[in-house]
């Protein structure tokens, strides 16, 4: 069989729900190149897309048949037949790490993908860690492997940080060594070849690995273990694989150190072209600025779908106090209970989205008041100008207020300032919404937009439903019912929008100006979210005056 004349013995295990699903085959006394997972010995006769398995297929037809196309494959590699082998296999990268299981719960360290292999054997490494909250691990940390070094502490290759450096960090100097580690499940076993390892390299650099050693001595040590690892199908495209050993060593008692307790560390891949390969938009959006007034159902969940398209900097301006009852359809939760929700957004996006960075403003644009001798000192001071000040630094705003005086007063000074202005919101008893959208050198605008309205040409309506009203205890101002599953219509299409106007070319924002949603049909009855697209033209009593 291509080269096998032996015979393979096979280990077959059935899914209690099998034939629905595919079996487990295992092969263990053999070890393959690839398409073998080298802990379990099991067989990866399959691509993990679904529809590949048949129910109906007997197992004994199904490992003969994908069997003999994984030994043509690893044939046709080791004859360097490089075509053949990519029409017999699936043209994926077979990195090691992702085989190693037995890690410990909730904890994590960061890398940059990017990074090449050490030249060196083994060295030093700066890795920022800081707890993390985790019911099931009291110990459960996340680690930033910031700067590989050698043995001497000089750096190694590029600098690895998030521009928002999380706080309460410590910086923890750890110990590195290169070797491709054997198929092996426990983590004490991993550090022992980590230390024979490195016993090797001694015989030649004895004083280099004991400067090391030192550090693996406190009460909390982290051993690295870095090897070529394939990151891309083909021949020679090899990265940096990590796998993290984090040691934890109890108190001491009488004059012996109770023993260390190893355990293997996740290492995950989290540098820029890491995390945005699966939206390539996202490289458009790294270095633009996006204001969002209004943090509502709405605007919240578009600023936070910004943030995770990779937008590089949002501002977040809304004066409002997250209620319990805004969870129904407000992106956070309880522990955002009675904060701003222009602070709250910003915590989220600076915990969570490491590569934007957020600014709150707890601003109520165009309040006025006849007493400001009884504002607080850090009210009583121009709002607008500090506004003014991001607008203008603004690549785009978004208005999500759902307040026709915002509107029309952002809308204004967005012309004026040349900045491109994006308006959404939800109808009345959420039977509709509007998104409308205009450059700087649009010839129509927002008021030419609600002069067509008045007109009822040109531009549709969108449906209203009046009955969906209501005042909650202790408010003292209605809104209208629905959930944040229909308000997200809205709020996705306002990402759309502001992705396309600014990803220079790379995302298709459309040619329309206003776009109207219908989620209920004349006679009340919720149909299918349909959006019908407009043309804005100039008003006669607006930008068309004179024509």
């Amino acid at each position: 069989m291509h080269g096998h004349s032996d015979p393979i013995r096979l280990r077959i295990g059935f899914s209690p729900l099998h034939p629905y699903f595919r079996p487990a085959v295992g092969a263990p006394d053999e070890k393959f190149e690839r398409h073998q997972n080298p802990l379990t010995k099991e067989l990866c006769l399959l691509t993990q897309e679904t529809g590949q398995w048949n129910p109906r297929q007997l197992v004994s037809d199904f490992i003969e048949e994908r069997l003999k196309q994984l030994l043509a494959a690893l044939d046709a590699r080791k004859e360097k037949r490089w075509d053949d082998a990519a029409r017999l296999e699936e043209q994926a990268p077979d990195p090691l790490m992702p085989y190693f299981a037995g890690a410990e719960d909730d904890s994590v360290i960061l890398f940059d993908g990017s990074m090449p292999v050490p030249p060196n054997g083994h060295g030093l490494m700066d890795v920022v860690c800081m707890s993390r909250n985790s019911a099931r691990n009291q110990a459960a940390f996340e680690g930033i492997l910031r700067q590989v070094k050698n043995s001497s502490g000089v750096g190694v290759g590029k600098r690895f940080a998030f521009p928002n450096e999380p706080a309460g960090a410590q910086v923890v100097t750890a110990r590195w060594v290169k070797f491709t580690p054997p198929a092996a499940m426990d983590a004490a076993e991993l550090l022992l070849l980590a230390e024979k390892e490195l016993e090797t390299q001694a015989v030649l650099q004895g004083p280099s690995v004991r400067k090391l050693n030192q550090f693996a001595a406190g009460p909390f040590s982290i051993t690295g273990i870095v090897f070529p690892d394939e990151i891309e199908y083909g021949q020679q495209k090899k990265g940096a694989g990590w796998l993290f050993l984090a040691s934890r060593r109890g108190l001491v008692t009488g004059n012996e150190q109770n023993p260390a307790e190893t355990q293997l560390i996740i290492g995950k891949r989290a540098g820029k072209d890491d995390i945005f390969s699966r939206l390539p938009v996202a490289r458009s959006l790294l270095n633009k600025s996006v204001v969002v007034v209004g943090c509502g159902a709405i605007g919240g969940f578009a600023a936070l779908e910004l943030a995770r398209a990779g937008v590089g900097r949002v501002a977040f301006v809304d004066y409002d106090t997250v209620e319990p009852g805004n969870s129904l359809r407000w992106p956070l939760g309880r522990t955002a209970w009675g904060s701003p929700k222009a602070v709250a957004l910003a915590n989220f996006v600076l915990a969570n989205y490491p590569w934007t960075t957020p600014t709150a403003f707890g601003a109520n644009l165009g309040a006025a008041t006849s007493a400001p001798d009884t504002l607080p000192p850090d009210l009583n001071e121009n709002v607008l100008s500090p506004i003014l000040d991001v607008l203008r630094e603004a690549n785009l705003v978004v208005d999500t207020s759902a307040s026709f005086e915002v509107q029309y007063a952002l809308s204004y000074y967005c012309r004026r300032l040349k900045v491109p202005y994006v308006m959404g919101y939800a109808t009345v008893g959420l039977a509709g919404g509007v998104v409308a959208r205009f450059v700087h050198d649009s010839k129509s605008c927002l008021v030419c937009l609600h002069e067509h309205r008045k007109d009822e040409k040109h531009i549709s309506k969108p449906r209203l439903d009046s009955t969906g009203i209501v005042t909650p205890l202790g408010c003292n101002a209605p809104t209208f019912t629905g959930g944040g599953f229909d308000l997200q219509e809205v709020s996705l299409e306002v990402v759309r929008s502001a992705v396309g106007l600014l990803s220079e070319g790379k995302y298709d924002p459309g040619t329309w100006q206003v776009s109207i949603l219908t989620l209920q049909g004349e006679n009340g009855v919720r149909v299918l979210p349909s959006w019908e697209a407009f043309h804005c033209p100039p008003h006669p009593r607006c930008c068309g005056a004179g024509e």
